[in-house]
């Protein structure tokens, strides 16, 4: 079965090896840029700084091209061309310094300016680099922010839908008092229709009135005839019961009761 967990020597070789390599490079690089610096006008003093500012410079810019190229970070160009720069000048430095020490060349202005360029460069390269990666922010801050945005949003959108449901629950509130208040005038209105319907069917209902029952009896109708036969005019049904103020039915009905 295959495995996935780095054997030791490669192992051994990232956390010994490329360390002891560097460190001896550095170390055999110091001869040449030390002699180099002297032929270009630096004193015992100042001389032994060299190799920092060419060997480490190379080094550093190296590994921050890297960096930036894995972490997809801005910079990943400017870190590059540095960092071949570098390199080129400690290639140069060594190669410059050995050449005049076995007397293939001599020194020149052109050297001595040169030469004489390389701190300010460095440093101003150094600075740039150094400068960009702290305006570029971690995964942790990136996913920190992100979470603020997604709790803010998601607050922002509770508080919108809050806002709709209780409007829709004003409007329905509204409406349900509307409603309310029609059902009400409905009632009322059926209440009434109810109470006059039960009005006329009392109305309907009710006995006749007995002023008019006992007074249609025979003794008024032949009252009734006689004036009539008195006026002239022959005492019909019709005549007798538009005296009397009632109908034909009426007369039939309660004078043969009488």
């Amino acid at each position: 079965m295959s495995s996935s967990a780095t054997p030791w020597y490669i192992k051994g070789i990232l956390y010994v090896a490329l360390p002891a390599a560097c460190i001896a490079a550095l170390y055999l690089s110091i001869p040449g840029e030390v002699a180099l610096a002297r032929t270009a006008g630096w004193s015992e003093h100042y001389a032994p700084a060299m190799p920092i500012c060419l060997s480490v410079y190379a080094l550093s810019a190296g590994a921050i091209a890297t960096y930036r190229r894995k972490m997809s970070l801005p910079g990943q160009v400017t870190a590059l061309v540095g960092s071949l720069m570098a390199l080129l000048l400690a290639m140069a430095a060594q190669s410059i310094s050995h050449l005049i020490a076995q007397d293939y060349m001599g020194t020149s202005a052109a050297l001595v300016v040169a030469v004489s360029c390389v701190p300010p460069l460095t440093i101003a390269h150094l600075v740039h680099m150094a400068e960009t990666p702290t305006a570029v922010k971690t995964a942790s801050q990136e996913i920190a922010e992100l979470r603020d945005m997604n709790q803010a949003l998601m607050t922002a959108l509770v508080a919108a839908e809050s806002r709709s449901l209780t409007s829709h629950a004003s409007h329905v509130l509204v409406e349900v008092e509307r409603l309310s208040e029609t059902v009400e005038g409905l009632s009322e209105e059926a209440q009434e229709i109810t109470e006059e319907i039960e009005t006329s069917l009392k109305e309907e209902t009710a006995p006749r009135p007995r002023r008019k029952a006992l007074a249609l009896t025979r003794e008024k109708v032949e009252e009734v005839r006689r004036s009539l036969t008195a006026k002239g005019e022959k005492p019909t049904v019709e005549k007798v019961c538009g005296a009397l103020g009632i109908s034909q039915a009426t007369y039939y009905r309660h004078l043969s009761a009488a």
